[in-house]
C-alpha cells in the first residue's frame, strides 16, 4: 500500500461525522528520533492546565445519536452479522420451547388408561399432545433430541461469528486510531499525553468493540427471548399476562435511571484507566532517574493515589450495579410469589392444568430474565457510549494538511525565514520570535548558538513544520514551505537530536529504519562515516546485537553515532555532474545517492556525547556534507562542536540574532558576541544564567 492510498484510508476514517469542538489540528509527522527539548520544555506547564488539555470538552450528544455512531463501527460486518443473528434467533427460539415442553411432560404424569402401555415395570404413556395432535412418544423425544442438537449448533455458530466480527471491529478500530494520531501535529503531541493514548487504544476499543457485538448479541437475544414468552403467556393464560403487565414499567424506569448514572460513571472511570496508565508509563520510562533520586516511594505514593480514584469510582460503580441488582431481584421474587398465588388459584378453577401453570411461570422467569438481561444490556451499551466518547475523539480529530498534496521540489537551494512570529500554542502569552528573519545559503554549515531557551531548536521544528509560524514565511528555493508537499519535504530534511530515540530491536533494525531496502555494503559505509564500526564490530552479535527499549544498553555516545547512521543512510541524490567530481567512493551508496544524509540536515547538540576522538571523526564526514553542496544546520553549545562549522549565529535570550558571521572571524575577535558568550572560555563551559546575563548586556 502507497503513502498515498494510507493517507486515503485515514480520511475515510472521518466518515463519522461527529462534531467536536476545539479539536481540529494541524498533520504533522517528523522524522526525527525524539520531540524537541526546546519545545518539550512548553508542555511543563501548571496542574490546572494540564488538566485542561487532557480533559477536553465535547460537545454533549443525545444518547440516541451516540449508539448510532456506535452502531456505525459495524458498517462491513452485517452480513456476518446476520448469519449470526439468524444463529441466535434459532438457539434462541429452542430455548423458549423447553417450558412449554415442559409442561406437556408435567401432565403426563394425570392418569390416564386409555393413553398408557406398560414397558416392563413401567407405565409410560403411549402419546403426547402437541397442538392439538397426538404424537408417539418415541417420536416426540426423538425429535426433542435432534431439535436439540441443532439448537446447540446455532449456539456455537452465534458465539465463534460474533467472537470472529468482534475481534475484526476491535483490530480496525485500532488500525483507524493508530493511523490517525499519527498524521496529527506536534501541539496534538504536546496536549495529549502517551500513557492517556495507550489507555483510549487498548482499554478503551476493548469496552466499545464488546459494547457494539457480544452486548447487542446478548440484548436481540434478551428480546426475542421476552418477545416469544410474553406471546406464550398470552397464549397460556391472558388473564396472568395482564397481571404480570404492571411490573414492566417499573423494571424499564430502573433500568434507565440506572443506564444513565453507569454511562456518567464509566467515562469518569475509562479517564481515570488512562491517568493510571499515564503515570506508569511514565514512571516506567524514568526508572533509572527515580532510583538516583531514591524516591521509589515517592513514585509508588503518586501511583496508589491514582490506583485509589480508580478504586473509588469501581466501588461506585458496584454499589450502583448492587442497587440496581437487587432492587429488581426483590422486586421480581416478590411479584413471583404473587403471580404464582394467584396461578394456584386458577388451577383449583379448573382454569388452567398444572402443566399449563409450570410453563407459565417458567415462561414468567424466562421474560422476566429477558427484562432483567435487557436492562443489563442497556448499562453496558451505556458503558460503551461512554468510552466511544474518549475513542471517537481521536477518530474525529481531523488533518487539515495532506501530507501528500503540494509542490514536489528538489531541495537544493537557500533557506530563508521571513518576518516570522511565533509562539507555542500551550504557551500562546511567551513570544518567542517576533519580527524573526535568517537566511541560510545552499551548501553552507551553520551552528546556531545562544542561551538554552532563545528559540535554537524552534528554528528546526518551524523548518520541519512540526509548527506553523503565526506570522510570516519560510522559504524552500524560493518556494513558500506551506505550498510544498510536506511528505516530499522532510524525504530530504533529516534530524538527530541531542538525545535520540531508538528502537527496541537491532543495532541493524535501527540503521536502516529511514531506508529498510538497502543493501549491507552501504550500511558498512555509513557505519564508518559515522564511526560506529568499531564499537558494533566489538558486539558479539555485530549488527544484530539487541539494544533493549529505547536503546538502553548503549551508551549516549553510541546512541548519537547510531542515529547519525541511520540519519546519513537517507542520502541525497545530487546532479550528475557533481557526482562526476567526487572521488571517495565509501559516500556512494549502490543506487547511486551520496550517503551523507539528506539535502538539509539538522543536528540538535547531536554530538554532545562524543569523544574527541568520535567528534573529529564526525567533523570530517559533515565536511564531506559542504564540499559536496550539502546543507548542515547545528545546535550548539561546546566550542569543539562549534567549530566544525563556516558560520556562526549567535541568538539572545530574546530569540533575536546578535550576531552572524564566520567561525574563525568570530574567534578570533575577542569583542565578539561569541566570545562573550563563550566568556573567551575555549571549553565553553558556562553556566546558563552566566550566558544570559552576558548576551542581555550585549542587547
Amino acid at each position: 500500500m502507497t503513502d498515498q492510498q494510507q493517507y486515503n484510508n485515514l480520511r475515510q476514517v472521518n466518515q463519522y461525522k461527529v462534531e467536536y469542538k476545539n479539536h481540529i489540528y494541524t498533520v504533522s509527522q517528523v522524522r526525527s528520533e525524539s520531540t524537541s527539548r526546546e519545545s518539550g520544555k512548553y508542555e511543563s506547564n501548571t496542574e490546572s492546565d494540564t488538566e485542561k488539555t487532557e480533559n477536553p470538552k465535547i460537545e454533549k450528544k443525545g444518547s440516541f445519536k451516540e449508539i448510532v455512531e456506535l452502531l456505525k463501527l459495524l458498517k462491513g460486518e452485517w452480513s456476518t452479522l446476520s448469519f449470526a443473528f439468524a444463529c441466535l434467533m434459532f438457539s434462541s427460539a429452542v430455548s423458549m420451547l423447553f417450558p412449554s415442553i415442559m409442561g406437556k411432560i408435567i401432565d403426563t404424569a394425570k392418569p390416564d388408561e386409555s393413553n398408557n402401555e406398560e414397558l416392563g415395570d413401567f407405565v409410560i404413556p403411549k402419546t403426547i399432545e402437541i397442538f392439538s395432535h397426538n404424537i408417539p412418544i418415541n417420536v416426540f423425544y426423538g425429535s426433542l433430541i435432534c431439535i436439540f442438537a441443532f439448537g446447540s449448533l446455532a449456539n456455537f455458530g452465534r458465539i465463534v461469528l460474533l467472537r470472529k466480527v468482534g475481534e475484526r471491529v476491535m483490530a480496525k478500530l485500532r488500525v483507524d486510531i493508530e493511523r490517525n494520531i499519527f498524521f496529527q501535529s506536534s501541539k496534538f503531541w504536546d496536549k495529549y499525553k502517551s500513557g492517556d493514548l495507550i489507555s483510549r487504544l487498548v482499554n478503551d476499543s476493548t469496552v466499545v468493540t464488546k459494547s457494539v457485538t457480544q452486548n447487542v448479541s446478548d440484548g436481540l437475544r434478551s428480546t426475542i427471548s421476552g418477545f416469544v414468552g410474553i406471546g406464550m403467556m398470552l397464549t397460556i393464560s391472558v388473564k396472568l399476562t395482564g397481571y404480570m403487565f404492571l411490573i414492566f414499567p417499573v423494571l424499564v424506569f430502573i433500568a434507565l435511571v440506572f443506564g444513565r448514572r453507569v454511562k456518567k460513571v464509566s467515562r469518569e472511570i475509562q479517564h481515570q484507566l488512562g491517568s493510571l496508565t499515564k503515570v506508569s508509563e511514565e514512571q516506567f520510562s524514568f526508572v533509572k532517574t527515580i532510583q538516583s533520586f531514591n524516591n521509589e516511594n515517592y513514585e509508588v505514593a503518586k501511583f496508589q493515589k491514582e490506583v485509589k480514584k480508580l478504586y473509588d469510582l469501581s466501588i461506585y460503580e458496584g454499589r450502583l450495579n448492587g442497587y440496581f441488582y437487587s432492587g429488581n431481584g426483590f422486586i421480581g421474587n416478590t411479584f413471583l410469589v404473587c403471580l404464582l398465588s394467584v396461578g394456584v388459584w386458577m388451577v383449583r378453577q379448573g382454569e388452567l392444568s398444572i402443566g399449563e401453570l409450570s410453563s407459565y411461570l417458567m415462561y414468567t422467569i424466562y421474560s422476566a430474565s429477558s427484562v432483567y438481561s435487557l436492562s443489563n444490556f442497556y448499562s453496558e451499551l451505556m458503558k460503551g457510549v461512554g468510552a466511544s466518547e474518549r475513542v471517537f475523539e481521536l477518530l474525529k480529530l481531523k488533518p487539515d494538511i495532506d501530507p501528500y498534496a503540494g509542490k514536489k521540489i528538489t531541495v537544493d537551494g537557500d533557506i530563508v525565514f521571513q518576518n516570522i512570529n511565533f509562539s507555542y500554542p500551550t504557551r500562546s502569552n511567551h513570544q518567542v520570535f517576533n519580527n524573526f528573519n535568517l537566511e541560510l545559503k545552499k551548501g553552507d554549515h551553520v551552528c546556531l548558538v545562544g542561551p538554552s531557551g532563545c528559540g535554537k531548536s524552534t528554528v528546526t521544528q518551524l523548518l520541519l513544520r512540526s509548527y506553523e509560524p503565526n506570522s510570516g514565511k519560510i522559504l524552500i528555493n524560493n518556494t513558500d514551505l506551506s505550498e510544498l508537499s510536506l511528505a516530499n519535504f522532510r524525504e530530504q530534511v533529516g534530524i538527530v537530536q541531542q538525545e535520540p530515540m531508538l528502537f527496541s530491536g537491532t543495532l541493524k533494525e535501527n540503521i536502516v529504519y529511514g531506508r529498510r531496502d538497502v543493501c549491507d555494503e552501504d550500511i558498512a559505509k555509513v557505519c564508518d562515516l559515522a564511526n560506529c564500526t568499531t564499537f558494533i564490530n566489538n558486539f558479539p552479535d555485530k549488527l544484530d546485537t539487541m539494544i533493549g527499549s529505547k536503546g538502553t544498553q548503549l551508551s549516549g555516545g553510541q546512541k548519537q553515532r547510531i542515529a547519525l547512521a541511520r540519519t546519513l543512510l537517507l542520502g541525497a541524490k545530487v546532479p550528475p555532474e557533481t557526482l562526476k567530481t567526487i572521488d571517495n567512493p565509501n559516500i556512494i551508496g549502490a543506487d547511486g545517492r551520496i550517503l551523507l544524509g539528506p539535502s538539509v540536515l539538522l543536528l540538535d547538540e547531536a554530538t554532545s556525547a562524543l569523544d574527541a576522538h568520535s567528534e573529529e571523526a564526525i567533523k570530517k564526514t559533515l565536511g564531506l556534507r559542504q564540499s559536496v553542496g550539502l546543507t548542515t544546520i547545528s545546535i550548539a553549545h561546546r566550542l569543539s562542536t562549534i567549530s566544525m562549522s563556516n558560520r556562526v549565529i549567535v541568538f539572545s535570550q530574546h530569540g533575536e540574532i546578535v550576531d552572524d558571521g564566520l567561525f574563525n572571524n568570530m574567534i578570533g575577535n575577542s569583542d565578539s558576541e561569541l566570545n562573550k558568550l563563550l566568556n573567551k572560555s575555549l571549553d565553553g563551559k558556562l553556566t546558563e544564567s552566566d550566558i544570559t546575563d552576558k548576551t542581555e548586556k550585549v542587547e
